[in-house]
This record gives C-alpha cells, structure tokens and sequence, in this order.
C-alpha cells in the first residue's frame, strides 16, 4: 500500500472562469449487466402520475454553522451550499405505491456488510420503474432548483434508489457514521414508522473534518449536542441533503411493527469542472462498478474538453490550454489508476466494531441474505 497514490480531490479546486460550464447530461449505451434482468409487468413510469411535489419549509446552509433559512421557491439559480431541506414529497400517493411495492419485491437481492447490515443495490438493473424515476428530468430540475445548481442523476447504475433495510436490533446501527460517496441525495422514508423506537437519521452539524474528529475523539458516541436528529415528516416524505459534505449515520432500531426502510437517489453536478465528489473505492465491489466508473469519468473528460470547444470569452494562452489539457487527462489518469489498483480514493466510514475508521477492504465481506417479508 505504501506505493499507492491517494487521490485528494479537495486540493484540485481553482477558481478560473472557464472551469464552470453545464456540460450534457449523461447518456451511454445503457448496456444491460449479464447477471441482472429486467423485470417484466411494472406500470410504466409516468411523472404526471406519480410524481405530486410539495416544498420544503427551510434549507440549512452549509456555511455560517448550518445556518437554517426559509426556502422561497424562485426560478433563479442562486447557488448556495446546501446541506439538508426540511422534508417535503416528491412521489404522488399513486407513485409512492408502485416505490413500495418494487422494494417488497427487492427484497430477496437484500445484502449486507460491516458498515451496513441490510441493503439492496442495483435495483437500477432490473426495474424499469426505478431506473425511469432516477432518470427523470422533472425530477432532476426541481431538485437543481432547490440546491441552485444543475443536476442531473448520478453515472453509477447500480446505486439507483439503493435501498437502506433496518430491523430490530438494538446492537447493529442500520448504518455508521460516514459520509457519503456521491454529491447529492434525496432520502425517501418508505415505510411507516409511526411505532418504531429508534432508527433516526442523525447527522453532525459542523465541518466534515471537524465532525470526524469529534466521532474519534467521543468514540462513535458523539454528545447529544452536536448531533442533529433529522425528521422525515410521515411515509413517502424525502429529505435531500449533500451528503458527501455532512457526516450522518442511522441509529438501531429498538423496536418496531415493520422494518426502517429508506430509498436514496443519487445525482451529481453538470459541471464537469466540480470538485470529484464520486468515489470508486466504496462502490468497487460492486459487479458493473469498473464500467460504470469508467463512464463517469470519461463524461467529465468529454464535457472539459467540450467546455474548451465552446469557450468564447478570451484568447487562451499556451500555459492556459495546457492546463486545461492536463486536467482531461488526470481524468482518465486517476480512472486508469483506480482501476488498476495504484490509486485509491477511500473515504471509510467509522467502525463501532474496532472504534476506528475502517476501509472497504478485503474483510469488509458482501454476502446475500434473503429478507422474509413475514418474519421481518
């Protein structure tokens, strides 16, 4: 490990004026994984059906200490650092429906591993459904409203609607604390919890270094006072949050009529220039991880190098071009290197196993287990 090159993403950031631009949203060739199959029969998705959109009464500001303001819907794309929305509904009654019945049939794809006990990936991979609605465009503009940036869903597949399972246990958190290796997410409560005791979203309301700092120093067991328990407001309620910037975790489920189940969508910036906030090492056990990171990574180097083709402000230099050249090639650079194994993005997400951070390493073990809906 000693020659492995750690890519520090965070250190990259500049702030030349060509290095914003709202690159295509992503499209590939939409090639079907072998080991997965769509599921055939599932009502079509339709946003004027199933989508039925409320606003969330604040947003709390990344900058300021989490500074929580009154959202005021505009048309305008005000940037601003966002953290996490008061909770509001993007799902129709109808589309909340056909969500929850897509995830009871999921079940059996159900895994686990150390940092989560109970999850479904790839449903993107074999529901139409689902990869419909994280694709969606009315989705994705509403939600780039809310955050004042432009969105679109994130280029890795199979962490379409990833699906968080918890069940009553009062020793295994449904999940530890970390934070997140995708831009944005939206968090759909899929269930009522109206009679469980525990299983809340907490999340650390300061700096990510400083919140990691704090999650060593208390041993996992961070004081009440900086921790911040989220509140979903009934079943179908989402929260969108940047959760790559903010460390959260989700307590045991004490008690409990049915299992804690929530459903994240991803999405990511259009600006191919955004600080890298996709990371390839928490996904790579994952089958179609390579290709799809691949594709990620090949759209950010064909939208830089589209951003210079459409560039109209001044004459560059030599030095600029060269600059802007070497940025698409630490692209594919870094993808090539990560792939190979010479490269590592890890992130880790604290253990409260060993009460330290652990990496997906080896040991971090993905095995099936079917979920019976009767005894859950």
């Amino acid at each position: 490990m000693a020659n492995v090159r750690h890519i520090q993403y965070e250190e990259l950031q500049s702030e030349e004026d060509w290095q914003y631009f709202v690159g295509d949203v992503f499209e590939s060739a939409d090639l079907q994984y072998e080991a997965f199959s769509m599921v055939e029969n599932e009502p079509l998705y339709d946003p004027q059906i199933h989508l039925k959109f409320t606003e969330p009464d604040f947003v709390v500001l990344l900058n300021n200490n989490f500074q929580q303001v009154k959202y005021i819907s505009t048309d305008r794309n005000d940037k601003y650092p966002l953290a996490y929305t008061a909770p509001f509904r993007i799902l129709s009654d109808e589309g909340y429906s056909v969500l929850k019945a897509i995830i009871k049939r999921e079940f059996v794809n159900c895994q686990g591993d150390l940092r989560q006990p109970n999850y479904i990936q790839s449903i993107g991979y074999r529901s139409q459904w689902i990869k419909d609605f994280n694709r969606c465009p009315v989705v994705r503009d509403y939600l780039s409203k809310l955050c004042g940036e432009p969105l679109m869903v994130t280029t890795l597949k199979s962490t379409y609607s990833h699906t968080n399972i918890g069940l009553v246990d009062p020793d295994k958190g449904v999940d530890q604390w970390h934070t997140d290796s995708v831009p944005f997410v939206i968090i759909i409560l899929t269930c009522d919890m109206t009679n469980t005791v525990g299983g809340e979203l907490q999340l650390i309301e300061r700096e990510k270094q400083e919140a990691s700092k704090l999650i060593s120093q208390y041993n996992g067991n961070v004081p009440d006072e900086y921790v911040k328990n989220i509140e979903f407001d009934g079943p179908g309620s989402v929260i969108f949050m940047q959760g790559c910037a903010v460390q959260h975790r989700v307590k045991p489920v004490m008690a409990g009529t049915e299992p804690r189940i929530t459903v994240v969508n991803s999405y990511m910036s259009r600006n191919p220039f955004a600080i890298e906030k996709t990371r390839y090492d928490t996904f790579r056990m994952e089958p179609t991880t390579n290709y799809e990171f691949t594709l990620h990574k090949s759209w950010r180097a064909r939208e830089q190098l589209k951003a210079l083709l459409m560039y109209n402000k001044k004459w560059p230099t030599k030095d600029e071009l060269i600059k802007r050249l070497n940025l698409v090639i630490k692209e594919l650079v870094d993808c090539r290197d990560l792939l190979d194994g010479t490269a590592t993005d890890a992130l880790g997400y604290y253990s409260t196993d060993s009460k330290q951070m652990r990496m997906y390493d080896g040991d971090y073990r993905v095995e099936k287990k079917v979920l019976n809906l009767n005894e859950t």
